[in-house]
């Protein structure tokens, strides 16, 4: 286990919260199995990834296809299973492009920016986080792992390096930069760290994960009041995205905002965009 967590980093660029997901499953696997991957069957793996698919749920299944796939398929690279294993994992039934973006309105988007006003520390803090996410549609853990350095003040950018290591330059909007130096301004001495934001709860240290920063912005929702289609901080990431769109930014530069690897990965959003569609649908054949 040692070894697979220490190939996720390497090879996969893989967070430590995904390192402990896929560890987890792998884990199971083996006290399911043995620990001997060399006698493993197809059909016992498949057996077990449908006895824990039929008690998961849709996103849960998903994760666990993921991440066992990985751990077999690192097995074959070190020689320990048949190769070709990772392939009986059976795949969630998902059709592309099936779902909608769920994104919050321009309306509830204010009441929740309305909702962090105040001198408070927290409340500048929690204005910077969701400015950060509404504007620039960063994930919580990119949030949760900013620190000083990536914030280039002179050219008004900002650095990211988000999922597999994949860095970028994002352009920093006035009112984002300005709601993050008030936030400095009054943040606490305490913690010598050099992350920009940190908890509000002694001991004052930085958020471990992208976890407290969607925990922040469920409190935050409940506080505002709006009754998201989805909680938590991926529901600004969505709204970024749709918001860029209704402006005019082509599929393309969304996905190089988002760190999106392919346009395949942006293109669900194009669905949201209801009168760019119009000009694109045919009439019905009894119109005609």
């Amino acid at each position: 286990m040692a070894d697979f967590k220490a190939w996720l980093r390497k090879h996969r660029g893989a967070s430590e919260p995904t390192i402990k997901l896929y560890s987890r499953d792998a884990a199971h696997l083996m006290a399911a199995l043995g620990n001997d991957p060399e006698r493993w069957e197809p059909a016992a793996i498949r057996s077990f990834f449908l006895d824990r698919a039929s008690r998961c749920g849709a996103g849960t299944v998903e994760k666990l296809t993921t991440s066992l796939r990985a751990f077999l398929r690192y097995l074959a690279v070190k020689g320990r299973c048949r190769a070709g294993l990772a392939d009986v994992v059976p795949s969630y039934a998902h059709w592309r492009l099936a779902d909608l973006p769920r994104y919050l309105s321009a309306e509830q988007v204010n009441r929740l920016i309305s909702a962090c006003d105040g001198d408070a520390v927290g409340r500048r803090r929690d204005r910077a986080i969701l400015l950060l996410l509404a504007r620039l549609g960063l994930r919580a853990g990119d949030v949760a792992q900013l620190r000083l350095d990536d914030i280039e003040w002179e050219t008004g950018s900002l650095r990211v390096s988000g999922k597999s290591r994949y860095e970028v330059r994002l352009p920093l909007p006035q009112d984002v930069g300005d709601a993050i130096a008030a936030y400095l301004a009054r943040r606490r001495s305490t913690c010598a760290s050099d992350h920009v934001f940190l908890r509000n709860i002694a001991p004052f240290r930085p958020f471990r994960n992208g976890d407290g920063i969607s925990s922040m912005v469920k409190n935050l929702m409940r506080r505002a009041g709006v009754a998201a289609p989805v909680k938590g901080a991926h529901a600004l990431r969505h709204t970024a995205a749709t918001e860029m769109l209704r402006h005019g930014v082509s599929l393309e530069k969304i996905g190089l905002v988002l760190r999106h690897r392919g346009v395949d990965t942006t293109a669900p959003y194009a669905k949201v965009d209801v009168t760019l569609l119009k000009q694109i649908a045919q009439p019905w054949p009894e119109v005609l």
